[in-house]
């Protein structure tokens, strides 16, 4: 995967009135896309496949254990 070196991330985050800050290595890309920190990625990671699981958003095309 090559880095795009014009790359633009948003480090600010408005919500209604309310504007934040990030205060590790976590950031948004503009369009949209979050890219966490080392420190943050294994948790973010794990939340994320779980509300994936509680949402119920994937569905099974191909069983791995299946011939």
């Amino acid at each position: 995967m090559t880095k795009n070196k014009n790359a633009v991330y948003n480090k600010l985050t408005v919500e209604g009135e309310i504007q934040t800050r990030w205060i590790c290595g976590c950031f948004e890309t503009v369009d949209g896309f979050f890219k966490f920190c080392s420190e943050h990625n294994d948790a973010m990671r794990k939340t994320i496949e779980a509300q994936i699981d509680e949402l119920d958003m994937t569905r099974v095309i191909k069983d791995k254990n299946s011939h």
